[in-house]
């Protein structure tokens, strides 16, 4: 088989050799030359910087939840679910870095798939758990409860079908969605993968995100219309507006965040593959970087906006036992600690008014 520039292509894929590492990073134009060799090194420092961020953040979410009893709940075990994710997330980051640059060309297709593939499933659970917290919320605040009645069991296979679904999309280009005996359907960022499978990933995240807008959106606009119902019973309107201010600030910054850093990397990838002409290699890494950054905010996000969360993290910076906050559980979950429950605190106040 030929393939364009007059390089000839095996028509069985072969996952062994590593020169087909080489022609491929060579035909799509991302084999460096020997003068960016040595200009990229202040990029992998401040990637590995952002990684060590990203395993420390998400390992302290982890260890707060798994020693805390009142952490044991389906919307922190989402949360936990979700600091997993990203701490695999920062560690196939670190393991991409150090496997890269002349690195990469020392490896197999089978071990530069491994590579890759696991950067993707990391960020498809991160992502997929965003949108599990996002449905739990939704859920918690329209059947108007402090806390999702969700058993255990049902916690547990969600997690098993985040990964599982998560698995499948990393691993999917290793078992045939490549362009190994196609070379002039390669990605230009992913020389390895196809096109499609770029698309089919960018459509993806885009889908989910979309759907998380609809959800936040609900779930203000449902909580608005009970706290403009509270105002026409009481006369503490204060109240209300702070508690749509604090639902409105938590929605814009889960949202900004999202699309701060995701936007960029997808659109680039739409581009790598509908504009040709585009060099997307000179802004990949730095939207990577973003994308990257992502993984290091979810845990500010969902956890350090929690009161109770951020104390139990002075806990173990400060090398404190926790046993006040294991004992008063029951005090605690009538906290305004959660986003749940500054929604629910409204909704109901104005379920014992109408």
């Amino acid at each position: 088989m030929e393939a364009r520039g007059g390089q000839a292509l095996s028509a069985q894929p072969s996952y062994t050799d590593p020169k087909i590492i080489v022609q491929h990073y060579n035909f799509t134009g991302k084999l460096p030359s020997s003068e960016g060799e040595s200009g990229l090194r202040v990029t992998p420092i401040l990637f590995i910087v952002v990684c060590c961020l990203i395993v420390l953040e998400n390992l302290m979410v982890l260890l707060a939840i798994w020693q805390t009893k009142k952490f044991h709940r389906a919307m922190y075990y989402f949360i936990g679910n979700l600091a997993l994710s990203d701490l695999l997330a920062g560690a196939a980051y670190t393991v991409n870095i150090l496997l890269s640059g002349s690195n990469t060309y020392r490896l197999t297709p089978a071990q530069w798939f491994l590579r890759e593939g696991s950067m993707f499933v990391a960020l498809a659970a991160s992502v997929l758990s965003l949108l599990a917290i996002a449905i739990e919320r939704h859920i918690t605040v329209f059947r108007m409860q402090l806390h999702t009645r969700m058993s255990n069991r049902r916690v547990v296979v969600v997690i098993m079908v985040i990964w599982t679904m998560a698995i499948v999309m990393g691993a999917i280009p290793s078992v045939g969605w490549n362009c190994i005996c196609d070379i002039g359907n390669c990605s230009t960022m992913a020389p390895l993968y196809s096109s499609s499978y770029l698309v089919f990933w960018a459509i993806f995240n885009l889908v989910t995100f979309v759907v998380m807008v609809i959800l936040y959106a609900h779930i203000f606009v449902y909580v608005r219309q009970r706290t403009m119902r509270m105002s026409r019973h009481s006369s503490g309107p204060r109240r209300n507006r702070d508690t749509m201010m604090s639902l409105l600030k938590t929605v814009a910054i889960v949202l900004g965040a999202f699309i701060i850093c995701w936007t960029p990397g997808l659109v680039l990838l739409l581009l790598d593959v509908f504009c040709p002409d585009c060099s997307v290699l000179t802004y990949e890494k730095f939207f990577l970087l973003l994308a990257e950054f992502n993984s290091a905010m979810n845990p500010i996000i969902y956890s350090y906006r929690d009161k109770e969360m951020s104390a139990t993290f002075k806990q173990i910076l400060c090398c404190q036992r926790n046993e006040s906050s294991n004992g008063a559980a029951e005090g605690s979950d009538r906290s305004a600690s959660s986003l749940n429950h500054t929604i629910l605190s409204g909704v109901h106040n104005d379920h014992s008014m109408v």
